[in-house]
């Protein structure tokens, strides 16, 4: 049997559009930083997702830098860079572009695992902090994770909402056909169950002898609960009102949300944002 040939991920227009987005704020975050107290803090760089470093942009069949190329651009640069993803193909071909460096840690596998590792150890009080992009590949992220970022003080992080995923997998119109399968990625995704609250409300329609329906909110109310639990429960002190990433039919493909310690974060991604809406 023939190997397949290593093929880069392609992507559509609203992940060129998120690159570009995440480019800007890096280069915002680590001026930001720029004066001299600036440079007694270590700054990390951390894409728990990765890929290759590299796209196929799929309308036009063109090459473009990934997430993990475009951050080491970014200037003044960070004191470290770690990317990591499942998939061996691509981080090998990452390592190719990070050939010579020794400013960056590539690893091979579970971003969740490798997370709750690495996050716990950046900590305000260590003078260190750390820009965190999680661009999960569907639901396969878990709220541990996020919710370590948080209470670290310390993590600005960039959140892809998977709302086309979760639409698909766990949140459906009839909630009792959900497979169980999807409600326990939902579970670790959101870290309880309390997302059925925010998913569904009852019908105003009910009758003496049955119980009322339950009826599924909208993409926007699941993703604002969401954005609300990172805050109160999740830890982060300032989350930005989410862009909608939408592909060629108009369809929401996820939002992107970011979450920080700090108010400033928020105001500087929600200018860039809305020249995106």
């Amino acid at each position: 049997m023939t190997e397949q040939p290593f093929r880069f991920d392609e992507v559509g227009a609203w992940s060129v559009l998120k690159l570009e987005i995440i480019g800007k704020y890096g280069t915002a975050y680590v001026n930001a930083f720029a004066g001299t107290k600036g440079r007694a803090l270590k700054k990390y760089y951390i894409d728990g997702f990765s890929g290759a470093g590299v796209h196929i942009v799929k309308d036009t069949g063109e090459e473009i830098e990934g997430s993990p190329a475009r951050a080491l651009k970014i200037s003044p640069a960070f004191d470290k860079y770690y990317f990591i993803d499942m998939n061996a193909d691509k981080t090998a071909h990452l390592k190719t572009l990070c050939e010579g460096r020794n400013d960056v840690e590539i690893h091979t596998g579970d971003a969740n695992a490798y997370l709750k590792e690495l996050l716990p150890t950046i900590q305000y009080r260590n003078f260190n902090r750390a820009l965190c992009l999680l661009d999960p590949y569907g639901l396969h992220l878990d709220w541990e994770v996020m919710a370590v970022a948080g209470r670290s003080n310390a993590v600005d992080m960039f959140l892809n909402f998977p709302i086309m995923d979760i639409n698909r997998n766990a949140i459906w119109r009839n909630p009792e056909k959900v497979p169980h399968e999807g409600i326990e990625r939902m579970n670790r995704f959101w870290g309880d169950e309390s997302w059925r609250q925010a998913s569904y409300l009852q019908s105003p329609q009910g009758n003496l002898f049955f119980a009322p329906d339950l009826v599924k909110q909208p993409n926007d109310a699941i993703v604002s609960a969401f954005c609300e639990r990172l805050k109160t429960v999740g830890g982060f002190g300032h989350v930005a009102d989410p862009l909608p990433m939408k592909n060629s039919n108009n369809a929401i493909v996820y939002y992107l949300i970011l979450a920080s310690p700090k108010p400033v974060a928020t105001k500087i991604v929600t200018e860039i944002f809305d020249k995106y809406r």
